[in-house]
């Protein structure tokens, strides 16, 4: 994806994420910030631990379908740049997780 609007979009969705979870105390059982439902299927981003130690990731990104309860896919972030593009993989793994059923999901496993 190129410098368009949608991946401007995307890039904003995501760091207006990244302030809010940065508002939660770390120790918080709700310490995760949903960033889009598609279907039974949520992308989540949680905080790294020790973000701001050289090397450590920023954020995690998950999808997490909530049909199995089973995270299906997580990824380390180191930037928000960085992110866009496992977002919009994300983003395609729900919608191919939703027109399959929960089948496709243990098929991952």
């Amino acid at each position: 994806m190129s410098d368009t609007p949608l991946r401007t979009f995307t890039e904003l969705r995501i760091a207006r994420a990244y302030v809010k979870l940065s508002c939660i105390p770390e120790d918080s059982p709700e310490a995760s910030v949903s960033l889009a439902s598609i279907g039974s299927c949520e992308i989540r981003m949680f905080c790294g631990r020790q973000a701001d130690s050289e090397g450590m990731p920023l954020f995690w990104l998950e999808l997490f379908d909530h049909d199995t309860k089973t995270s299906v896919d997580g990824f380390s972030c180191h930037s928000i740049k960085d992110a866009v593009s496992i977002f919009d993989d994300f983003i395609s793994q729900a919608d191919r997780l939703n027109r399959l059923g929960p089948d496709a999901v243990e098929a991952q496993s």
